[in-house]
């Protein structure tokens, strides 16, 4: 039953980059606090569930991460799909699951497999695949703020791994960090409150967006309690696949053939199980 939950949790998260490069012309940081406008109402209902391990020192250093630097890392994600293709910024998401594992093995002195540098290999092989001819791209910002992006995306992922240890609750984590989210997104939507002109048709997509990025965490979050969760993430990382397909089609991001895309972006996914699976 964990597969079809999963593969979902997939094709909501490839939408959720095709609703930041279809919020392009809204204020960057506006769009990424509506994103997780549902964070701050679960929180408190999570603050009178859920016992969080304030006096904790791990928990206490994790903290940084999701009231400063992950909502920072957001908005330059959100930035980056505002202002280029989904095909060239979603695939670098793979790049999350190497910064997970080379977090995990410096920091909590995880083991390196064979199959990790299999997976490595793989992943690199697929990114040439898919960037040969449009190397142009990098000549802008834009990929470079989603690589560093999905590199601290990842790290923190390694982080969150070692504090489910001392608190085992991945829902009222993710709320936590959504909320950091939400609040210093937020702050900075303020200041730019002047600049901000929503349609009505506006305020649908933003609540669609906020909708479905809730939908898929807790896909995910269902998924990781009925199944093991290196398969899971295995298959959550098709949502490259899905990205790169729907974006061929919806916004139209058409300067390679259909058919190399689709393999470009199945051997990163295949590279990506290795990491997962090994």
């Amino acid at each position: 039953m964990w597969f079809p939950l999963a593969l979902l949790s997939a094709v909501l998260y490839a939408c959720m980059w095709l609703f930041a490069r279809g919020s392009r012309g809204m204020p960057t940081a506006f769009v990424t606090a509506a994103a997780s406008m549902w964070a701050p109402p679960m929180l408190v209902w999570t603050l009178f569930n859920v016992d969080y391990p304030w006096g904790d020192p791990l928990w206490q250093r994790y903290l940084v991460l999701p009231f400063f630097l992950i909502p920072i890392t957001l908005l330059g994600l959100t930035l980056a799909g505002q202002r280029t293709e989904v095909s060239i910024i979603k695939p670098l998401s793979a790049l999350s699951t190497v910064a997970a594992l080379c977090a995990s093995v410096l920091l909590f002195g995880a083991e390196f497999r064979l199959a990790h540098t299999i997976g490595i290999a793989v992943i690199t092989v697929g990114l040439l695949l898919l960037y040969h001819g449009r190397w142009e791209s990098w000549r802008t910002p834009w990929p470079w703020i989603a690589f560093v992006g999905v590199l601290v995306l990842g790290a923190n992922a390694a982080v969150a791994r070692e504090v489910l240890v001392i608190f085992r609750e991945p829902l009222a984590l993710i709320t936590l960090a959504a909320t950091g989210s939400f609040c210093v997104n937020g702050a900075l939507a303020i200041r730019e409150r002047r600049v901000i002109k929503i349609a009505s048709r506006d305020v649908v997509f933003l609540f669609a967006f906020a909708a479905t990025n809730l939908a898929q965490d807790l896909l995910t979050f269902t998924a990781l309690t009925m199944g093991p969760a290196p398969h899971v993430i295995a298959v959550k990382r098709t949502s490259i696949l899905f990205a790169a397909f729907m974006s061929y089609f919806i916004f139209r991001d058409r300067d390679q053939p259909l058919w190399r895309l689709m393999a470009a972006s199945g051997v990163v996914v295949i590279g990506v199980a290795c990491l997962s699976l090994g």
